[in-house]
């Protein structure tokens, strides 16, 4: 094993701090890690992940797109929420090409997410907007055992197909982790051609993000939408 040079007679490292350093540069770690680690608390707790939507949409190889219309959807962001930035152009299938360029296995329905899910909520073909939902990692728990059909009712607005992926992409993107571990997100936003409901979950025996779908009317415990907070 190599000698160690130690910084300043402390125990750490030349090289951890070189790795420290190349971290904050590719955005690894980013000034909010920092603050809490400077601040004795967990740098990576839930709470301290936060978007670099322009790394999504580098990713998506949208970057110019994304200059464009970022400031025209600005809104303050929050720690306690996911802020989702959807900028017009992107569409399921363009995410799930970016997912499956990352090395993940995609389980699809339907090879054509674009044509299969015709109808959501919100559009970005109508232009860029942002969309803001509940910090988790599961899918909203007070809304489980409820069905899309009663989510209609009751006029609680959810996530669409698109929006949940574009979360998943950047959730890996920042961790390397993935969400909806033990539960399935019901993306009550959007219809597919034939009238049900898409949904999306992380399949920890296949390693692999899966798109399925449900009946408007299904529901069980482990069937959660996303709502729409802002």
């Amino acid at each position: 094993m190599g000698t160690k040079v130690l910084v300043g007679g402390s125990t750490v490292s030349a090289p951890q701090l070189q790795d420290f350093f190349r971290q904050i540069a590719d955005g690894s770690i980013n000034g909010y890690n920092l603050q809490r680690f400077l601040d004795h608390q967990d740098p990576f707790a839930l709470e301290a992940v936060v978007i670099d939507w322009g790394r999504v949409y580098q990713s998506l190889e949208m970057e110019n797109e994304f200059r464009a219309d970022i400031g025209k959807i600005a809104i303050p962001s929050d720690p306690g929420f996911w802020d989702v930035c959807v900028i017009q152009g992107v569409t399921p299938n363009r995410v799930v090409k970016a997912l499956r360029d990352l090395g993940l296995d995609m389980s699809l329905y339907t090879d054509d997410l674009d044509k299969g899910v015709p109808t959501n909520d919100r559009d970005p073909a109508n232009g860029s907007y942002r969309v803001r939902f509940q910090k988790t990692i599961e899918a909203d728990p007070e809304l489980k055992d409820k069905s899309a059909e009663t989510l209609t009712e009751e006029n609680i607005k959810g996530i669409t197909l698109l929006e949940r992926l574009l979360l998943e992409l950047r959730y890996f993107l920042a961790t390397g982790n993935h969400l909806d571990n033990e539960n399935v997100t019901l993306c009550s936003g959007s219809r597919s051609s034939f009238g049900d409901v898409p949904c999306v979950y992380w399949r920890r025996g296949r390693r692999g993000v899966c798109v399925y779908w449900y009946y408007p009317s299904d529901s069980h415990s482990g069937l959660r939408a996303r709502a729409v907070v802002s």
